[in-house]
């Protein structure tokens, strides 16, 4: 797939798809096979992306190694959905992923910047794939589990969860056999027990977290920040209050008290 074609389908900003093709008129580099190897690696991800961001000596708004990205995306990983059959709607939804958080930082902080190049290897790599609302990522670990993600675009009504999972569970019956029996687990801040007192019973969140049971929880992480309150690190008088959730985390957090992340796996089947 043409570069140009890919930055349509992903209904990549105007202004970045622009700044992109200007950086790849006028591209002098060469990725070396091994760094190249080491994005589809999963124990050399991290690596890969920081000798990737090392090729040039400044890269301010991540336009260079976006490119580099979704070059890779187009001339291999679109081939590997086409060799195996998984629909062009499934590689758009998965792929995405960079559009949305393009359009976030912009509306968070007025201005276009790629942030999230430490994540994409794991859709470059055919590791993680958007089905309807939510994503799954395929760990291949010391033990095997489907990591469940939540997009922050995500539809959390009840019927979209559960018509997300159905439609998982066939997809990995067709294109990844063998990972049937493997544990679904998600690491949120959604699965954090107190939001039901910040919310109630009938939110979509408690609904969510009637699905799992809560494996740990990590009150020791911060994390849920950037999600909850865009924008803002630090715990004071200035976090937003745009959204109930925000009002009631923010007085929970100016009272002394830790939130944090917990992990849970999910309960049952949709099969």
């Amino acid at each position: 797939m043409e570069n140009s074609k890919l930055y349509e389908l992903l209904d990549i900003p105007h202004e970045v798809a622009s700044r992109l093709e200007e950086y790849g008129r006028v591209r002098d580099i060469r990725i070396p096979d091994d760094v190249c190897r080491k994005l589809f690696l999963r124990t050399e991800w991290d690596e890969g992306v920081r000798q990737l961001q090392s090729l040039w000596d400044d890269d301010p708004d991540g336009i260079k190694i976006l490119w580099e990205q979704l070059n890779i995306v187009s001339g291999y990983t679109y081939g590997e959905y086409c060799k195996r059959g998984i629909p062009e709607e499934v590689f758009a939804a998965t792929m995405k992923f960079c559009t949305r958080f393009l359009r976030e930082h912009y509306k968070t902080f007025g201005f276009y910047k790629y942030v999230c190049a430490w994540w994409f290897p794991r859709q470059m790599s055919l590791n993680e794939f958007r089905i309807g609302a939510l994503e799954y990522e395929f760990i291949d670990g010391e033990e095997r589990e489907v990591a469940v993600h939540i997009p922050s675009d995500a539809d959390m009504g009840t019927r979209s969860i559960q018509n997300s999972l159905a439609d998982f569970y066939e997809f990995r019956e067709k294109y990844y056999s063998g990972w049937e029996d493997v544990q679904l687990t998600c690491d949120t801040w959604m699965l954090m027990p107190e939001l039901q007192q910040f919310l109630g019973e009938d939110s979509h969140i408690a609904a969510f977290q009637r699905l799992f049971e809560i494996d740990s929880i990590d009150r020791e992480a911060v994390w849920y920040m950037e999600w909850i309150f865009p924008g803002y690190g630090t715990v004071d008088e200035n976090l937003p209050e745009k959204t109930s959730l925000q009002r009631e985390l923010k007085k929970y957090l100016l009272a002394g008290k830790k939130f944090g992340i917990a992990k849970g796996h999910i309960k049952g089947s949709f099969n």
